[in-house]
């Protein structure tokens, strides 16, 4: 492959082959998977960033799926056309915007040839059967072209009806599991999969609950406007604010989404001191995606994973302790036991008996030497026992 050129004047330039791309396959080719997908745009972000005059703009069409807000230069007062500084600082500007504006429309027409010449045959087959295809490559549209490409990548194509498309998607979703992925990929998984059912079925798991959030949030921040201000909110205002709080509450949905659905192994113990300190009064769970991953990257357990006994394997138990055995009493296994100074400590696991609630100098299954004590000796000793 060779380097992408650096000339911005020409579209043709702007569409160079970008280093390590590869030609995108889809699922039914038995070929890209997810990830795979999302490093190829990651490739293409990259490249545009870089090599492309105004890519900041460009690059936000990939990421975002719609074109960035460029605003018109404001008009110079009359103070203000007195002063030819002000004057010649004013016509620069209205070059600059002019440049970027036009610079936006060759790089969306050189994004949709970069990305249309790195698909699969059966890809482009497959787009070109899609509603609206002959008006996108008429107007050279990466928008249409990225988000019809997103829907082949997680087979949410017009193959069935658009509801049982939807139930699939949620189905897909309400099956997320982290497993071995890190933190990172898993949000990012999360996210992708949510944004897809949003786009074809509506926010995910919006109720009246949040209806009722989005009228109480948007209550309490007029009040606080006209409080501060002494008039009412414009109507421009309140709209902007309506979305800032549904985009908030849509956040919360992710993170706890993406909070359930994380790694038992590493993170059970957090689930579960979440899920009891609600019960206590007490909401710890997260309300942005972004506190997640802070949450998830920097998790330390309070206690490690608890583990049974085995009682059963004599040759190993053995080895570990110098003792086996099964503690019992009126045939129900015993969880705990209370040191034989009437202490109890249930998060300590004796090294000598292998059971929780006192230490190995206070053993009252065992002497010190980790010898059985009879039967008879053993009844006399205070236990703590959970069936």
């Amino acid at each position: 492959m060779t380097e992408t050129t650096q000339d911005t004047t020409a579209v043709g330039a702007r569409t160079a082959v970008v280093r390590g791309l590869k030609t995108l396959t889809c699922p039914d080719e038995g070929g890209t998977k997810q990830h795979s997908y999302e490093d190829f745009l990651e490739k293409i972000y990259n490249h545009v960033m870089i090599s492309w005059h105004w890519g900041k703009d460009i690059g936000h069409v990939i990421k975002q799926g719609q074109d960035p807000e460029i605003k018109e230069p404001e008009d110079l007062s009359s103070a203000d056309e007195a002063k030819k500084w002000k004057i010649r600082l004013w016509e620069q500007e209205i070059d600059r915007y002019g440049n970027r504006i036009e610079a936006l429309k060759g790089n969306k027409e050189a994004l949709y040839s970069l990305v249309i010449e790195s698909l699969s045959p059966m890809i482009k087959s497959k787009l070109k059967g899609k509603q609206g295809f002959s008006k996108a490559e008429e107007d050279t549209n990466p928008t249409w072209l990225l988000t019809q490409l997103e829907d082949i990548m997680v087979r949410f194509e017009e193959i069935k009806p658009k509801l049982m498309a939807i139930d699939d998607q949620m189905h897909r979703i309400m099956n997320l599991r982290q497993g071995d992925s890190t933190n990172e990929e898993f949000v990012k998984l999360v996210a992708k999969e949510l944004k897809v059912y949003e786009k074809h079925g509506g926010e995910f798991l919006w109720g009246m609950k949040q209806r009722k959030d989005v009228e109480t949030r948007l209550k309490d921040a007029l009040e606080k406007y006209l409080d501060l201000n002494g008039v009412i909110m414009p109507d421009d205002m309140i709209n902007e604010q309506t979305r800032i709080i549904k985009k908030q509450l849509r956040e919360e949905i992710a993170a706890t989404a993406i909070i359930k659905r994380a790694d038992k192994k590493r993170y059970g113990n957090l689930q579960i001191q979440m899920k009891n300190s609600y019960l206590m009064g007490n909401d710890m769970y997260p309300t942005s995606v972004a506190d997640v991953l802070r949450i998830l990257d920097n998790y330390e357990k309070e206690w490690p994973s608890s583990t049974k006994p085995q009682v059963n394997d004599n040759n190993s138990e053995k080895k570990r302790t110098g003792v086996a055995f099964t503690l019992s009493q009126g045939g129900a296994k015993m969880n705990y036991l209370r040191g034989t100074n009437n202490s109890f400590y249930p998060a300590i696991t004796c090294n000598t008996c292998r059971i929780k609630g006192h230490y190995q100098s206070h053993c009252p299954a065992c002497d010190k030497e980790g010898a059985k004590i009879e039967e008879e000796e053993k009844k006399a000793a205070e236990a703590t026992v959970e069936k």
